[in-house]
């Protein structure tokens, strides 16, 4: 099986080698870490090897969100402006945002019972405006944002749904889940880390240090990595 890699060579080993393709990753981090941005550093890095990234953001305004990511070197700006990103912005949509940028969709009355129908439609038009037949990196930024929209439930059924159809589609792709733990139940956490083919967590400590542990990849059948160090480089994390 051919694997993917995460453009982060440390973080490829401790997880086995890189992504099975179609796989999913969750990235759990608790309320002091910046450990979620790994996924825009990954959807970036897969993106200069030329894959298409699809960004849905429900938590935070998209010129905030830009403000958060300077740290990681990653542009979501400029990711847009070139063509290779598109962001689903669920935020801005319930809060009555419009963006002129074109890489910017939004959707209209969003709900529990109408996410997965209109939000499918707005994939299908980027499909056609801008991916064409490249693989897919997503990023759902983040699965709380989801939880406290549509409720923990809801998330749930829909996300077993989009995983039917992803299924029966064929593209390949490559799904990026973010997870505050410290926003959601313990029981939802535990049906995410089902889904999820791997699971790496990132917990800050005391002063500026982050650990990252690889919980679950179907690649190790025994811990290679108890846990790395993560720093912040100019090109993005650091692992150790």
């Amino acid at each position: 099986m051919e694997l993917l890699s995460t453009g982060i060579r440390k973080l490829d080993r401790a997880i086995g080698g890189g992504l099975i393709p179609n796989g999913n990753l969750l990235i759990i981090h608790n309320t002091y870490s910046t450990g979620w941005t790994i996924a825009f550093e990954i959807m970036r890095n897969r993106v200069e090897m030329g894959d298409f990234g699809v960004v849905t953001n429900t938590v935070l305004p998209l010129s905030t969100l830009e403000i958060e990511l300077v740290p990681s070197g990653v542009d979501l700006r400029a990711l847009g402006e070139s063509g290779n990103l598109a962001v689903i912005d669920v935020f801005g949509s319930l809060h009555g945002i419009k963006y002129n940028e074109d890489f910017v969709y939004s959707g209209e009355n969003l709900s529990a019972d109408t996410f997965v129908p209109k939000y499918s439609m707005l994939f299908r038009t980027i499909e056609q405006e801008k991916m064409g037949d490249q693989r897919v990196v997503r990023v759902d930024f983040t699965l709380d944002g989801f939880a406290f929209f549509l409720g923990e439930r809801n998330t749930l059924r829909i996300f077993q749904r989009f995983m039917a159809l992803s299924e029966a589609d064929g593209r390949e792709s490559i799904n990026l889940w973010v997870l505050n733990r410290d926003r959601t139940s313990g029981k939802f956490l535990s049906w995410f880390s089902l889904y999820a083919h791997y699971v790496i967590e990132v917990v800050s400590r005391e002063g500026m240090g982050e650990r990252l542990y690889v919980r679950k990849s179907p690649l190790l059948y025994t811990p290679r990595e108890k846990g790395m160090s993560i720093e912040r480089g100019r090109s993005g994390v650091i692992l150790r």
